[in-house]
């Protein structure tokens, strides 16, 4: 028989602070065609996209942002595992 103890922790969670985190990714999809401008790092070259979709393509005006981050959970206070 295999014995375990439980208690109760509270956990946090905040975007991962570590230097070897990967970098955020930003992407923008257009609301009115779904065309999207690809996922990168660079949120002024994805924002750029939306702006020439829009030149291009006069009457889409309303995008979506798909961003992807490290979150990172931890105990509260420093207590448990």
């Amino acid at each position: 028989m295999t014995r375990s103890v439980l208690r109760y922790v509270q956990w946090t969670m905040s975007p991962d602070p570590a230097e070897d985190s990967p970098e955020m990714i930003h992407e923008l999809g257009c609301g009115t065609c779904r065309a999207t401008s690809g996922a990168g790092g660079d949120f002024e070259a994805v924002r750029d996209w939306a702006f020439a979709h829009t030149g291009a393509n006069p009457s889409h005006r309303r995008y979506h942002e798909l961003i992807w981050r490290v979150w990172r959970m931890a105990p509260a206070g420093g207590e448990g595992p």
